[in-house]
């Protein structure tokens, strides 16, 4: 009597919508496995593959976590998979916080208490100063208050981490992102945009490359592990790799990895990145992913199959000897690395490091010749999905290309009625001027005060608002200290939010930006023909007709704003001082 083989077991790989995803998809069905993709996108490239059984969709787990949960439930009593493997933190994080509910389903996760300290930056930091692994000298600081004293432990440029990689708002978890700092302005901006979301490390910068210690734990020891250098990040600056590269393995980083996979009795997958200096050959911590990482194509092109390995751990419940991945292979994310390209090209400068050089771009290109290079979607077994990147791509572009036609088409219309007196006509008639700008805490607000500072004997209304939801902000300090300098008084400016009932009773609106008359065009079509540019009312302060924003910038940038908004309020005033009278 012969017995059928056991059937595949089933997989349910969440973020379906992520690259990872598409390669943890890919490698388990190789391996033999059944795979079923799901996401909160309805398209999601993952779910192209040909590889992908079903494509399911769930709740939104950032904005309606309690939904998602309840969806993993019902879809686990549906069809009873063996494994469910999150991808990202924005699944990950529900599942920890409601990991009570969710005991009896296979989820591909260590334990919370594990867990718990990867999500959590500053639990990392202390593990790593407990383990004497060297670790950026870190602040943690929960209100503005302490900001001071931390400004003053830390030299500039300051890093601001969120504690952690997912924050909350009043509609559930937001993705955060890492900024840096270059001056006390910058530090003050970026802290107070953090800490709406949560606490925040202020960090030291530690130049240095970004490396990645991939690997696989059994409850504590490392099984196997992969190292990856970052070769292109974006932004230059850094951030995530577009471009990475299979280097051997550094003893140094690798004995830290395991120290702190030791401690936190690691089971499961994890990504422990460091700097590394080459130079000095020191490093620095940097955080503790703990699920599947963006550079995972690299390492399963290289031969570290971390899905195919995470299995057998989960399901089968022993790891497969495995021969040491290959060494030199280098893996590129497409449509990141195009941007890295561009960024060269531009020689996009943050003032945290200098770009590469152009002729980086040379050598970028020759790598695509390369019998070691791969791409982290195309692929010729399994090309739907490399398909679809591509057409993403283009239109991606083209919709930048469009953009700029339209931008071009737009400066020109306001030139023109600049230059027929046509706006200065309609200030002359107007009973009601508006100013707008995002946040109204900054241009919008100063100009709506110098212009009354100047006219200040006319009955005309003059007020102003901007696009940012919050409305009842006080105007940004910097810019309150410069405009007390020049005599303005901007300590009692509240923020508005615009409205319809805000742009009917204005006669003639001033923007500071194409994006701006772009919004309003979108938004309040029935405006646009009463908007205008305020930089075009002085060509020579503002060439191209916009107004930047100086917010979390150097102090010099909002001297330069203050003064252009006074120079391109001045022809304001005086077509208001020949307004007929009543």
């Amino acid at each position: 009597m012969t017995h059928a083989p056991p059937s595949p077991a089933r997989v349910l790989v969440l973020d379906g919508d992520m690259t990872p995803a598409l390669t943890v998809v890919r490698s388990l069905a190789q391996a033999g496995r059944q795979v079923d993709v799901a996401s909160a996108e309805s398209h999601p490239i993952a779910g192209y593959s040909r590889h992908a059984r079903q494509r399911l969709r769930y709740p939104d787990p950032l904005r309606q976590a309690t939904e998602f949960i309840d969806w993993l439930r019902a879809v686990q009593s549906q069809h009873a998979y063996q494994l469910i493997v999150p991808v990202t933190e924005r699944s990950v994080m529900p599942m920890f916080e409601h990991r009570a509910q969710l005991t009896d389903l296979p989820l591909a996760l260590p334990d919370n208490a594990s867990l718990g300290v990867a999500l959590d930056k500053h639990q990392t930091l202390a593990l790593a100063r407990k383990l004497d692994i060297p670790a950026p000298q870190s602040l943690t600081i929960s209100s503005l208050d302490s900001l001071g004293d931390a400004a003053t432990a830390l030299s500039y440029p300051i890093v601001v981490k969120p504690a952690r990689s997912m924050g909350n708002d009043s509609q559930g978890h937001v993705q955060l992102s890492v900024s840096y700092a270059l001056n006390a302005a910058e530090l003050r901006a970026q802290t107070i945009h953090a800490l709406r979301f949560g606490a925040v490390i202020l960090q030291e910068y530690f130049a240095g490359q970004g490396v990645g210690i991939e690997l696989i734990a059994e409850h504590g020891k490392i099984r196997y592990a992969f190292q990856h250098l970052r070769l292109h990040e974006v932004p230059l600056s850094g951030g995530g790799s577009s471009l990475r590269e299979s280097v051997a393995l550094n003893p140094v980083l690798l004995d830290a990895s395991q120290r702190l996979m030791a401690a936190l009795n690691w089971h499961g997958v994890a990504m422990v990145e460091f700097k590394w200096n080459p130079v000095t050959q020191t490093y620095r911590l940097m955080e503790i992913n703990g699920r599947f990482w963006g550079s995972l194509p690299l390492a399963v092109a290289a031969g570290a199959d971390f899905p195919a390995m995470l299995a057998e751990l989960m399901i089968d419940g022993a790891l497969q000897p495995r021969p040491p991945a290959r060494l030199g292979i280098v893996c590129r994310k497409l449509s990141r690395d195009l941007a890295w390209h561009e960024q060269v090209l531009r020689q996009a400068h943050d003032g945290l490091a200098p770009p590469p050089p152009r002729s980086a771009i040379g050598t970028s290109l020759r790598q695509l010749f390369s019998l070691k290079h791969r791409f982290d979607v195309q692929s010729l077994s399994d090309p739907l999905p490399g398909l679809i990147d591509l057409g993403q791509i283009a239109q991606s572009y083209t919709k930048r290309a469009w953009s700029l036609w339209q931008d071009r088409r737009l400066r020109r219309r306001q030139r023109a009625d600049w230059a027929s007196g046509r706006v200065t006509q309609s200030i002359t008639r107007a009973r009601c001027i508006l100013f707008v700008c995002y946040g109204n805490i900054n241009r919008s607000a100063l100009a709506e005060r110098v212009l009354r500072q100047q006219i200040a004997a006319s009955p005309l209304d003059i007020v102003s608002a901007g696009f940012h939801e919050t409305a009842g902000r006080s105007a940004d300090p910097v810019m309150v200290a410069i405009a007390r300098d020049h005599g303005i008084d901007l300590s009692d400016s509240q923020s508005r939010h615009l409205d319809e009932a805000l742009l009917a009773r204005a006669d003639i609106v001033f923007v500071m930006e194409l994006a701006h008359l772009r919004q309003i065009q979108s938004r309040y079509p029935e405006a646009v023909h009463k908007t205008y540019l305020l930089g075009m009312a002085n060509m020579t302060h503002c060439p191209n007709g916009e107004i930047a924003d100086p917010y979390g910038r150097l102090p010099a940038h909002y001297a330069q704003c203050f003064d252009h908004i006074s120079a391109c309020v001045a022809p304001l005033a005086r077509a208001c001082a020949h307004q007929p009278v009543n």
